[in-house]
């Protein structure tokens, strides 16, 4: 059985001593890095003056090493020391990175955490651990959805359209039963591009003080934001930014990328990753093509990448346990199957 955990991706260097201010691992994420304290996910959401990440970080830089080592922290939870995994990059870099990923992160890992954030034992306080890493594989972000779509519960037999709409990137692909048809195959603005909108809207009435892009990326998810002690409802301005937004970034992205041809060959369109939940986008991507395809927004669309990264690790190794990885610009997910693989 898969089990998967999430956390925010963002984080924070700190000074305070923290003790005893969250109830698990996954809410207390405190690791040292070049001798520097980190508070990542929750924590630093609850406890940060001003949590952050760069968009679409490459292995090598410290955004990238602090959440990817959080992830590994996770993991070894259900997967123990010693084990293989598989992440994904967008379209866009998979090239640029995948060798880089390879090399850098296959190796042993000294991950140094602070468990006095959430433990009142007598193990409590700077602990250390090593994790190896036996293999990495890295894949493109919406491969990651296909494997889990044609490998997963239901297996898909059919060839279909995918769509990952994302915070920092919207890609999308065909993919038959013989793999992708790359002329299809885009990658562009995610859904910050919405979230910077809303901002730009919502500086024309109200000061925002310093408040980060994710947790503005939080407020627009909830539908709500608190500004100077009051509740701003952001219903009709989210209404209106993702209609700009599918208007001016999907909408051409996916004209462009698609013939009649391929609506020839696929029924099927799949909506998935974390702006599959907003209806306002969807509905509008339904309205658009309901004619040609049948629009299916799987369960759980956010975790459908992380969960096809597992199926990869499973597939290669054929290890008893597989990890799959996914450190995205909203959240980080990491996904743990310890059942032994299927063999023919």
């Amino acid at each position: 059985m898969m089990e998967i955990s999430v956390f925010p991706s963002v984080f924070e260097s700190t000074r305070a001593q923290l003790n005893n201010v969250s109830n698990t691992l996954l809410e207390g994420l405190k690791i040292e890095h070049n001798d520097e304290s980190y508070i990542i996910g929750e924590l630093a959401l609850k406890e940060g003056l001003s949590p952050h990440r760069l968009i679409n970080c490459a292995p090598g830089e410290l955004d990238f090493e602090i959440l990817f080592r959080a992830a590994l922290l996770m993991a070894q939870q259900n997967a123990g020391r010693n084990f293989s995994l598989t992440l994904g990059f967008p379209f866009a870099l998979y090239q640029v990175h995948q060798n880089t990923a390879k090399q850098q992160l296959t190796k042993t890992h000294d991950i140094i955490f602070d468990s006095s954030t959430y433990s009142l034992n007598g193990t409590s306080g700077k602990q250390a651990i090593s994790v190896s890493l036996n293999k990495v594989f890295t894949v493109p972000e919406v491969a990651g959805s296909i494997i889990a779509l044609r490998y997963g519960e239901n297996p898909e037999t059919e060839d279909f359209i995918v769509l990952s709409l994302g915070y920092g990137s919207c890609e999308g692909v065909v993919s038959t039963k013989s793999g992708i048809i790359r002329r299809t195959a885009i990658s562009t603005r995610g859904i910050r591009y919405a979230v910077n909108l809303m901002k730009d809207e919502l500086q024309k009435e109200h000061f925002l003080g310093f408040k980060t892009e994710h947790q503005l990326n939080v407020a627009f998810q909830k539908g709500n934001i608190n500004i100077n002690k009051r509740s701003v409802d952001l219903a009709n301005i989210k209404q209106k930014v993702l209609r700009s937004y599918y208007s001016n970034i999907i909408r051409p992205a996916l004209l462009n990328a698609f013939q009649d041809s391929d609506f020839d060959t696929c029924k099927k369109l799949y909506l998935v990753g974390g702006g599959a939940y907003f209806s306002e986008l969807t509905n509008q991507i339904k309205s658009e093509f309901e004619d040609v395809l049948t629009v299916i927004i799987p369960d759980n669309p956010h975790t459908l990448a992380v969960r096809g990264y597992c199926i990869n690790t499973q597939k290669q190794t054929e290890d008893d346990v597989s990890v799959g990885i996914d450190l995205g610009n909203a959240n980080t997910l990491v996904c743990v199957n310890k059942q032994s693989p299927h063999k023919e």
